[in-house]
């Protein structure tokens, strides 16, 4: 008989649990995956949801299988603790086939949770706080996410070395901010600070957002 065609793993044994409603209308669940690590993040109307900032380590494993297990697994874990509206899977700036492959597999999972998915390139949430893909010096998206809205973060991003560990968790929460901004400009108006609005583009966002809506 042919193989089984060992690039696109599958989930296997997972018992799905009904569909919940939203705990929050505006709550984003983003996650930026990559092969050796994913950010996760939870956000809404309240601003970062309680252990809603993560990296997730994939490197437990050394098989694709392996990690696309774990990855997964998180992925249907976190559906169920904080019922999101919607998944968005981010599209790192160096994407490759396994990064893919990730992001398949959890839109996949999601669908079958009626959960509503997105797939974003991490670049348009840097533009939005940035004014541009990249920033004028390394930290600039965690600072300006520290500064502008979530300054609980701080504490992330005064541990240098887990600056490369931690930059696809500050991606998911530009991300998520970035879903908040285009389906409840009211609620991301709220969790900002006075210094966001003269962030990149988050006030000319916000403002086209708010005439969508209202």
């Amino acid at each position: 008989g042919s193989r089984r065609d060992q690039s696109r793993p599958r989930v296997i044994g997972i018992i799905m649990s009904p569909r919940v409603a939203p705990v929050d209308p505006a709550r984003v669940l983003a996650v930026v995956p990559t092969p050796r690590f994913a950010g996760f993040a939870v956000i809404d109307s309240r601003g970062l949801a309680p252990n809603g900032f993560a990296t997730w380590s994939l490197r437990i494993t050394k098989t694709d299988e392996g990690r696309f297990r774990s990855f997964t697994r998180r992925i249907l874990r976190s559906i169920r603790q904080y019922q999101p509206a919607v998944l968005v899977l981010g599209i790192p700036r160096f994407d490759s086939a396994k990064s893919r492959m990730l992001r398949e597999g959890a839109a996949s999972l999601a669908s079958t949770c009626d959960v509503p998915v997105l797939v974003q390139p991490v670049a348009d949430a840097r533009r939005l706080l940035l004014g541009r893909n990249r920033g004028q010096f390394q930290c600039a998206l965690a600072d300006r996410l520290t500064r502008g809205f979530f300054p609980e973060l701080a504490t992330v991003r005064s541990d240098a070395t887990s600056e490369r560990y931690r930059c696809h968790a500050f991606e998911a929460v530009a991300l998520g901010l970035c879903e908040l901004v285009d389906r409840a400009p009211l609620a991301a108006a709220a969790v900002a600070k006075t210094e966001a609005f003269g962030m990149g583009n988050f006030n000319a966002a916000i403002e086209e957002s708010a005439k969508r809506h209202f």
